[in-house]
């Protein structure tokens, strides 16, 4: 069953508000709180593997989950990259540049899938590459940042264990083409019934499209993986849509003006890729 959650009307508005009110408050916080523990008599936490494609927009949902751990007791258990806004070599370095700004290199992060399932893939012409060649904003940085996150085994393989370890206690968040994902699907098929809850961004509902003149840019660069998964997962999948994205947004003005001083180091990294990225535009829409 496919479920579309927060897609019109006062659900909508609800959770725009919400990030409105969460925002201004990362523009102040420094550092993102360490994973929770478990102790006796506690809740066990919320256990979350990110899948990601590694633009802009993904680097603000790790920074959102990061910064809210301890709040709602969640624990980023992995990070796992995949093609899509970039070579997934630059979705890596995108994704380690972040933690290593937070100093949460504790997180574990896996290179995964480089390709869509079939090759070669969708064309991709310039306006495909909203973030740019590298995913942020091809902005010079200076420097590497540090690998001590990253972990040697495949993406799909790490998924695979941590779901066998932890049945029916990892919520998978997919905002970036779904290959990973149908590989794990295909490779290890008994291990879909022990993962607990499966949310995606991607996707349209009217054929409202941000990628060519109806298409979602997720699902268009891996439409045979987002068919793998979308029939034959065995739970409900919470899909939000592009639609549910444009009912979302915010003006440029407003998010520059927000995150102007910041003391928040990696919203001072996504400064300088949005700065680069919307320099020209008037709508912001951090879709992930």
């Amino acid at each position: 069953m496919i479920r579309f959650p927060y897609g019109f009307g006062s659900l909508q508005m609800s959770s725009g508000l919400r990030v409105l009110m969460l925002m201004p408050t990362l523009a102040g916080s420094s550092q993102a709180i360490k994973c929770p523990q478990e102790s006796v008599g506690q809740a066990k936490p919320r256990r979350v593997i990110l899948d990601l494609d590694g633009g802009g927009d993904d680097a603000w949902a790790l920074l959102m989950l990061l910064a809210n751990e301890q709040q709602y007791n969640i624990c980023v258990q992995a990070v796992t990259c995949s093609h899509g806004n970039a070579r997934v070599s630059d979705v890596l370095v995108n994704v380690l540049r972040i933690l290593n700004s937070l100093d949460r290199l504790d997180v574990p992060v896996y290179v995964g899938a480089s390709e869509p399932l079939i090759t070669p893939g969708p064309t991709r012409n310039a306006s495909h590459y909203f973030w740019g060649n590298d995913g942020f904003g091809d902005v010079e940085f200076g420097g590497i940042p540090s690998v001590d996150s990253l972990q040697p085994m495949h993406a799909v393989h790490a998924m695979k264990e941590l779901f066998e370890k932890h049945p029916h206690e990892i919520t998978l968040l997919a905002v970036g083409p779904l290959t990973n994902l149908a590989l794990l699907y295909k490779m290890y098929p008994e291990t879909k019934d022990k993962i607990d809850a499966l949310y995606i961004l991607g996707g349209n509902r009217h054929g409202v499209g941000n990628t060519g003149l109806a298409a979602e840019f997720n699902f268009f660069r891996d439409p045979e993986a987002a068919h793998i998964v979308l029939n034959n997962s065995p739970m409900i999948v919470h899909v939000f849509p592009w639609e549910t994205v444009i009912l979302q947004t915010f003006t440029t003005r407003w998010r520059f003006e927000t995150f102007a001083e910041t003391t928040n180091p990696a919203i001072e990294v996504l400064n300088q890729v949005e700065y680069e990225v919307y320099a020209k535009e008037d709508i912001w829409t951090p879709c992930d």
